[in-house]
């Protein structure tokens, strides 16, 4: 039997933020659990910050939260559309939107020289992968919501298009355009039935 569960592709920006971003924010808890705990002993301190380490586990537990949501993150391909699944919000591309799906190297598009230095230790791992680009004839949302919440990596700095880092690129592609040639198969029929 066919198995129908859809595959899911993980975006390499966000795996590589979670990965680099996990074990210091799970020391802030202990941390500021210790901290919260100490300032007693200093009276000035807990005049001034009674609650400094409550508030810095908090931002811990706030960025673990959101490390193991944004492992999360992936690609999925529909019946009807493709949908992004951010740690917060997922954004679904309906395949009448989509003109090209072609394969590029994620440095043509993001080149590492003109990054700051942060960035290309964080994301050094993606510079030499080739993605995926699907170029639409427009966002289902306007850019500027799309850029609070998707990752910068996700948007064509340059086309109207979207950039999708994953690691089975190929993998990617052939579910995309398999569920775009069904679907467009699929509108064909209906208006030739409606003839």
């Amino acid at each position: 039997m066919k198995s129908t569960k859809t595959p899911r592709f993980g975006l390499l920006p966000y795996q590589a933020l979670a990965k680099r971003w996990f074990g210091p924010a799970l020391w802030l808890i202990p941390a500021g659990i210790l901290l919260w705990w100490a300032v007693p002993q200093v009276p000035q301190l807990e005049q001034r910050y009674p609650f400094l380490g409550l508030v810095i586990s908090a931002i811990g537990l706030l960025i673990v939260i959101y490390t193991v949501l944004a492992r999360r993150a992936h690609i999925s391909c529909h019946r009807n559309n493709f949908v992004i699944h951010t740690p917060f919000y997922p954004i679904a591309f309906s395949y009448q939107r989509v003109e090209v799906v072609r394969p590029m190297e994620f440095k043509s598009i993001f080149p590492p020289e003109k990054e700051k230095n942060a960035r290309r230790r964080l994301y050094g791992t993606i510079w030499g992968k080739t993605v995926i680009v699907i170029n639409v004839k427009g966002f289902p949302l306007p850019r500027w919501w799309l850029r609070l919440w998707l990752h910068p990596y996700l948007l064509h700095p340059r086309e109207l298009a979207m950039v999708l880092p994953v690691e089975d690129w190929m993998g990617l592609s052939r579910s995309v355009e398999s569920q775009r040639t069904n679907w467009l198969e699929q509108r064909r029929q209906r208006q030739q039935g409606n003839m």
